[in-house]
């Protein structure tokens, strides 16, 4: 919140715009000023073509204050578009030919920042919305109109019931019954990644990494002494101290042998040695998010390096790995996917689960996901073709029995941040992966 009066005095002085940054330099409004220009790069190079392929000339979003759809953030979102109206449309129309694509803002307390990515804003008074709304749509006769409206795909289901009302009486019959989904459009718009978008992913996948690093080392962590929420305490206040936004708070897990479950879920338990530690977490950076699991052993005084049916395991949670990169191509479906991997590990006698998604602006992100066709829970994610350039998280575990702990069924989850390829052969990994335990040492009484 240190800048925040800082970025709304630039959002709504109408004075000041990019200029205006060179004497008010802080890192943070640094990287939301880029993240605006990334952004309005993606729209302007990406939107207008998804928009043909989805065969819709027209992309109508219905916002209002405090209950924003997910989609504005693609489009400015916060510290520019002001506090959203009481209704407001925000409009993309395809003209056809080689007529650029119309970008119009019709809505009240806005900022003119909202230009760069909507040139034309109209704002309305007593006469409300409405007839600005009619008379748009009558003016451009739209054969299809996408709206955020989906059975499963939140980020493509923003508006509301009663916003849909509106709308419909505003445009009237006839223009209702062109109304369709935006969800094929949002998924193939997501997808298609810039080259600025890929650099904001790749650093703040580094991040992560280094964080969650540091946490799993004897920087922090003295076996004995060290509880699980010291770690959660260290990964909380780093991600602060280096300014990055809020994803998701870390998980951390302590698997012990001997533990009924094999999971120490006491309140706030004692890392000691022979522990195996997971942590789940991800930033968010300029927009962009991360999702990484990573596993650490603690070792015993006398140990300097992990029991080997331990190490063995961790080499199997490699080799999956390595499967599902060279396996999430584009075109195979996600359940596809998730298939095809869990057999080729099954051949190597490894036993696989595999759950990953899409990710980058949502940690579950829009796009396939490699899970099972569950109708009710995962919906079309299932059912989608991975796309060249997508964000993904690796996500899978594996699980075997360990006789160094009286045979003990462990469990090592793994996620990894990825991209795959711009010609859609198969991912590559951010950073990493990681391929075998990071160690703890423990001091020798």
């Amino acid at each position: 919140m240190k800048n925040f009066w800082l970025i709304l005095f630039l959002c709504f002085s109408p004075t000041l715009g990019q200029d205006a940054t060179t004497q008010w330099s802080t890192p943070a409004l640094k990287r939301l000023m880029h993240e605006w220009d990334v952004k309005l790069e993606k729209m302007e190079l990406h939107l207008q073509p998804a928009m043909r392929r989805a065969g819709v000339d027209m992309w109508i979003i219905m916002s209002r204050e405090f209950n924003v759809d997910p989609m504005l953030q693609m489009f400015g979102d916060y510290g520019i578009s002001g506090w959203y109206g009481h209704r407001n449309a925000y409009i993309f129309f395809d003209p056809g030919n080689n007529l650029p694509l119309e970008r119009t803002l019709l809505g009240t307390h806005q900022s003119e920042r909202m230009r760069d990515f909507f040139p034309t804003i109209t704002s309305y008074s007593q006469e409300g919305l409405k007839p600005h709304l009619a008379d748009y749509i009558k003016d451009r006769k739209p054969k299809k109109i996408a709206i955020n409206r989906s059975r499963t795909v939140s980020m493509a289901d923003g508006i509301t019931v009663e916003m849909l009302a509106f709308l419909e009486d505003a445009i009237g019959p006839d223009y209702s019954s062109r109304l369709v989904s935006s969800q094929d459009l949002i998924f193939d718009y997501i997808s298609h990644r810039t080259d600025a978008e890929l650099e904001i992913e790749a650093e703040a996948s580094h991040r992560t990494w280094y964080i969650l690093r540091r946490a799993f080392s004897n920087e922090v962590i003295t076996p004995g002494k060290t509880r699980l929420m010291d770690i959660y305490g260290f990964i909380l206040q780093e991600w602060q101290n280096q300014d990055l936004e809020f994803n998701f708070a870390p998980g951390i897990t302590i698997y012990r042998r001997g533990v009924k479950g094999g999971i120490d879920d006491t309140e706030n338990p004692l890392v000691e040695p022979g522990d195996i530690l997971h942590v789940d977490f991800g930033v968010r950076l300029m927009g962009l998010v991360t999702d990484q699991q990573h596993v650490a052993y603690v070792l015993h005084p006398n140990e300097t390096e992990p029991p080997p049916g331990l190490k063995t395991l961790f080499k199997k949670s490699v080799i999956t790995g390595d499967i599902y990169a060279e396996e999430l191509k584009a075109g195979q479906t996600g359940t596809k996917v998730k298939s095809i991997i869990e057999k080729r590990s099954a051949k190597q006698g490894i036993e696989a689960s595999i759950y990953g998604h899409t990710q980058g602006n949502w940690v579950h992100g829009a796009g396939a996901r490699t899970v099972f066709d569950w109708p009710d829970r995962y919906g079309d994610f299932a059912r989608e073709p991975v796309r060249a350039s997508e964000f993904w998280s690796i996500e899978y575990s594996v699980q075997g029995k360990v006789p160094e702990w009286d045979n003990q069924l462990v469990r090592i989850p793994r996620e990894e941040d990825a991209v795959i390829r711009s010609d859609g052969s198969r991912a590559e990994f951010l950073i990493g992966p990681q391929q075998k335990f990071w160690l703890i040492q423990s001091k020798i009484d």
